[in-house]
Parts: C-alpha cells; structure tokens; sequence
C-alpha cells in the first residue's frame, strides 16, 4: 500500500530540514578530526611558511611600495585556505555515498539540493573560523589592518561568497567520483592552479603573459586581489564586484548549468 503523501502542514519546513543536516554536517566534521585539524592548522603552517621563505619577494621591483610581506600575503592566504579547504565538501559527499546516505536523502520528502546547501553553510562557518585563526597568526609576525569597518564586512562578504563556489564544485567531484580518497587526490589537483596562478604569492606583473591572462577567469586571484586591497584600505567597488562576479559565476557553472543539461536530456 503506498504511503500518503504528507500534507503541507505535515512536512518540515525547509529551514527545519537545513538546520537538521547544517547539524549533522557539522557533526560529521567532527568525526574526522585528521581532514578538520588539516583544513584548520595547514594554511596556518603555510602561512607562517611562506611569509618567512619569500618575504624577499618583498624586495623586487614589481612588489607595490610601502607594503610588508606579511600584509600582502595574509588576504591571499584567506582566500588559498578557503580553496584548500572546499576538498573538505567533496570528501564529505563521498561519504554520503559510500555509506548509503545519498540514496537515503532521496527518499525523503525535501529537495535534493538541502545535502550540499548545508555543506555550503558548514564550510561558511568554517571559513569564518580560519580566517579568525590565521589573522590572529599573522598578527604575530606584524600583519596589520590598515582598512575600515566595512572593509572588513566586504571582506566576509567576498570570502562567504568564495566558500560558496568552492563548496559547490568540490561538492560536483564527490558527487562524481564517490570515492574519498580519489576526491582527495582530484583536489589537490585541482587546488593547485587556483593557488598559483593567481597573485596570491606575488604580484601578477612578474608573472608570465599566459598566467596574467588564466588569472583573470580565476576567482581566488579576484578574491586575493579583493581581499588585499581591504586589508590596505585601497579596494574599490569594482574589486568587490569583480570578486564576488568571478565566486558567483563558477558556483552557476558547476551547479545550474549541470542540472540544466540533465534536464534537458530527461525525455
């Protein structure tokens, strides 16, 4: 006998369905504290790294004037961290296939995009909370604010907006592979163009003509370049545009024009 359909009132509401898997998200994160203290401490190290190893890039012609390593580099590992760190959504949509989940959300009576929303929302929190660890790592090696107020609530914006891509995209592989340890390896491969062809570790005009112009369709290097200019007071409208233009656009490739195709086939 087929069940009945539950009523309007009988279903949750959809922010009662979020909170319950942004709930279990969270928790899941919890359980592997190996990827969480990864995701966590590894841009710090990075970060205390870099700052000590290339400060000379300080020194060259191309470096703007006036501005220490560590101000330059601390915005860029912001954004770096929150790419690093989206491998973390595709890892955990392994999981739900490995163990049965997906197929179980499926069955329920809500939207099959709720799973990756609320691993969107966890690495927002998470984002949130690198960032507060790395600024306060930086500040140990003289990284200063130089901006404003809302400077700093740009800067949230740009970084919400750029864990939101991420999300989306690593969350598309795991969605793919449905294996863990592949997810893991596929993003490091993928990790690395976004980190390095990009100015996240110096500046784009000592770089070759070629990685000048991948840069300028990579959102981390619009999310640095915005990122840096808050943290020295210098950022305008159009940085702030351009890097939250550039996170949007790769969060629509992976998410809406898939789910397009898909149902564009469907006969």
């Amino acid at each position: 006998m087929k069940a009945p359909t539950p009523t309007l009132r009988e279903r949750p509401l959809v922010l009662d369905q979020l909170a319950i898997l942004v709930r279990r998200s969270l928790r899941t994160s919890a359980r592997l504290p190996q990827l969480l203290m990864f995701s966590l401490t590894m841009p710090m190290a990075m970060l205390v790294l870099f700052s000590q190893v290339f400060r000379s890039v300080a020194d060259s012609p191309g470096f703007p004037a006036g501005v220490s390593y560590i101000d330059f580099l601390t915005p860029a590992m912001l954004a770096v961290s929150t790419v690093m760190a989206g491998t973390n959504a595709g890892v955990a949509a392994a999981l739900d296939h490995t163990n049965g989940l997906h197929d179980r959300f499926a069955t329920l009576p809500m939207s099959h995009r709720l799973p990756s929303v609320a691993r969107t929302v966890n690495e927002g929190l998470f984002t949130l909370a690198r960032g507060a660890m790395l600024i306060a790592a930086a500040s140990a090696f003289g990284f200063r604010f130089h901006g404003t107020v809302l400077d700093a609530a740009a800067a949230v914006v740009v970084l919400v907006a750029l864990a939101t891509s991420m999300s989306a995209l690593f969350g598309r592989i795991g969605d793919r592979l449905r294996r863990p340890d592949v997810v893991q390896f596929a993003g490091m491969m993928i990790m690395m163009p976004f980190m390095f062809v990009s100015s996240a570790f110096a500046p784009l005009s000592t770089m070759p003509t070629w990685m000048r112009t991948m840069a300028a369709l990579n959102p981390v290097a619009h999310a640095s370049d915005a990122l840096r200019g808050y943290v020295l007071g210098t950022a305008t409208v159009a940085d702030t545009t351009e890097a939250i233009a550039a996170a949007l656009a790769l969060w629509a490739v992976v998410t809406i024009f898939p789910s397009q195709m898909s149902r564009r086939r469907q006969p």
